[in-house]
């Protein structure tokens, strides 16, 4: 997920299209995963969190513009392209939703909605919910990172990019972390607007981008330490 600095008309265009196809893949994946937990039972998850994977794997092989992955980015990108993050989580939100409108009309939807509203009660039943929120989108954060930086440094140490790319992504699935975008798809389905959504959502988002510099700010580090000496 490249940084893009001066961007043309054209290129923010690109940059929308690619932020909301980025959307429609998660909210597909994210659907073959809840479809997996309904129909597989306990082993499900472990299915659905490879599916899930999939779709990230994907949205960077043809570089796509995901907000979570964007976010390992900020410590190296100037102010003035800060407004990238905000129209990709836009974006992403469009994509996710249109995905979700789609499968509400499927033969899906008795299975998939039931599944993802349960997915949000879940989360809300927890006593402490705005601090899990939190606490569970930092760890969510770091391992996207993990993920989007695989392609990058797997191959300097003779790793496989694709399992780097993949087995972060199942990991904080299985975990039940959160993602800020691919909740959208269990938020779109729960249909309810009120301040603990809006709430939940705002803190998955701060979340993702604590976790999510966490890593990049200590290789920064590190980079300058090298240059000094």
């Amino acid at each position: 997920m490249k940084e893009i600095t001066k961007m043309t008309g054209l290129q923010i265009a690109v940059f929308c299209l690619m932020a909301v196809m980025s959307g429609c893949v998660l909210g597909i994946s994210g659907t073959a995963s809840l479809l997996s937990v309904n129909l597989l039972g306990p082993g499900g998850k472990v299915v659905g969190a490879c599916l899930f994977a999939l779709g990230i794997y994907f949205i960077i092989m043809f570089e796509m513009k995901l907000f979570t992955g964007m976010v390992a980015g900020i410590p190296k990108m100037p102010v003035k392209d800060y407004w990238q993050l905000v129209v990709c989580f836009l974006f992403n939100m469009v994509g996710v939703g249109i995905v979700a409108i789609i499968v509400a009309n499927t033969s899906l939807a008795e299975i998939v909605i039931p599944q993802g509203q349960s997915v949000i009660e879940a989360k809300f039943a927890v006593d402490n919910w705005a601090l899990s929120s939190f606490c569970s989108s930092i760890l969510c954060g770091a391992l996207i990172t993990l993920s989007v930086w695989s392609p990058k440094y797997a191959p300097q140490k003779g790793i496989s990019a694709t399992v780097g790319v993949i087995l972060p992504i199942v990991v904080f699935v299985f975990c039940g972390f959160d993602h800020s975008v691919a909740n959208m798809l269990y938020f779109y389905f729960f249909g309810e607007i009120s301040g603990r959504v809006v709430g939940y959502i705002l803190l998955s988002i701060l979340g993702n981008l604590v976790g999510g510099i966490a890593l990049p700010l200590v290789v920064l580090l590190k980079e300058k330490s090298q240059n000094k000496n």
